[in-house]
């Protein structure tokens, strides 16, 4: 008698570990991702978007990574290369093993931030 009922219970159990597991991210801080920005919402050339990519640079990409000014370090060196800002946004947001993505943790304004700040090493050589 009890198997005939199994299928909604476990239904049942499913659903509520589901949301168990849903608000245990967001009280870790931790958003859902965003929809995928395709545009940035400012001038990334704009001097105070820049610096203000990087400091957020410096706070989040520089410890294991990238340095502080984006030299080889234990991942691509960033200064002296071309990148398509898309590229860059898609990259950031989504990672890509061993980067993680950020796109659970930065808005996407700040995303575009640290994009116009990586796009703006494009001159600076070694």
């Amino acid at each position: 008698m009890w198997r005939r009922y199994l299928p909604v219970l476990m239904a049942g159990v499913m659903t509520v570990m589901m949301a168990v597991g849903h608000g245990s991210v967001f009280a870790q801080g931790m958003r859902p991702p965003p929809p995928v920005a395709t545009t940035p919402p400012f001038d990334l050339k704009d001097p105070d978007v820049i610096a203000a990519g990087s400091s957020l640079f410096r706070r989040t990409c520089t410890g294991y990574c990238h340095g502080s000014e984006g030299r080889l370090s234990r991942a691509p060196a960033l200064r002296g290369r071309e990148f398509e800002p898309s590229y860059l946004f898609l990259r950031i947001s989504s990672g890509s093993p061993p980067m993680p993505a950020y796109q659970t943790v930065l808005p996407p304004e700040e995303i575009w931030k640290l994009v116009a700040y990586i796009m703006s090493l494009h001159d600076v050589r070694d």
